[in-house]
């Protein structure tokens, strides 16, 4: 059969997350040739663009999830949404990281293997996790290990913030923190409900706005993306009682009744 014949609308949503993480890839490789060529401010756009490429690539991501349950999937959905996921939020957060601070050590003023090493674990356990969950039942209000798509999104608002705040130790630590998640048997809550999604999406088609219109002003804004990133993953540990039951059938009825209340 050919594949073209068999793409649903959600795999077509699937393939602008891949189309993304690629074209992220591409900008930030741009961007290392503009260092290289001490074109400075022209380097630093470009890593800024690769970043938000991929928060368009994370709505993608939330907007297939949506149009396949609620309109039916083909058959490479589930395959073609993890290899989109696996470039994407595995190997292009993973190559941002060592082509903007991989080339020099600013501490000491030379190559620093371990910015290539905490990126390639990150970018393999990335992998492992997606495998995961491809091969094992999964709960259906929870998942098993730190979702990748909210690892690279907690790497990308961190990387987004103002430059004084970003420190290449913590940003290896953070990248390290993320890894072992991701692999981990922690149970993270499945936000599924329609509200706190567009509330999300909101938060990043706010974050792209502002790059497209003020840089400085996005840095500032990048602060709360961040912040929420941060109250998801710690909430299992800290058991944070809305993201906890986001996910869980009693809310999604709660919801649903309340919706026939008011009709």
């Amino acid at each position: 059969m050919n594949v073209f014949q068999m793409l649903r609308l959600p795999d077509l949503v699937s393939l602008l997350n891949l189309i993304c993480g690629i074209s992220s890839i591409a900008v930030a490789a741009q961007a290392t040739v503009q260092v290289a060529t001490s074109q400075t401010a022209a380097a630093q756009n470009g890593f800024s663009l690769a970043l938000i490429l991929l928060l368009v690539a994370a709505i993608a991501d939330g907007a297939d999830g949506y149009i396949a349950r609620r309109f039916k999937g083909g058959n490479l959905g589930e395959q073609l949404d993890s290899l989109a996921d696996a470039v994407s939020f595995g190997v292009a957060p993973a190559l941002l990281i060592y082509l903007q601070f991989g080339q020099v050590n600013p501490v000491v003023g030379e190559p620093d293997p371990l910015i290539a090493i905490f990126p390639a674990f990150y970018a393999v356990c990335g992998v492992l996790r997606l495998a995961r969950f491809n091969s094992v039942a999964s709960c259906k209000t929870s998942f098993e290990g730190l979702p990748i798509t909210a690892g690279c999104i907690m790497l990308v608002t961190y990387m987004l913030l103002n430059e004084n705040l970003v420190r290449i130790d913590f940003l290896l630590a953070l990248t390290l923190g993320l890894s072992i998640l991701m692999v981990s048997s922690v149970n993270y809550p499945k936000i599924r409900n329609v509200r706190v999604l567009a509330f999300i999406s909101s938060i990043f088609g706010i974050t792209i706005f502002l790059y497209l219109y003020n840089v400085e002003y996005m840095r500032i804004f990048s602060i709360l993306p961040f912040i929420l990133m941060l109250i998801y993953i710690f909430s299992p540990f800290f058991k944070i009682p809305l993201l906890n039951n986001l996910g869980s059938k009693e809310y999604r009825n709660k919801g649903l009744s309340a919706r026939k209340e008011k009709n």
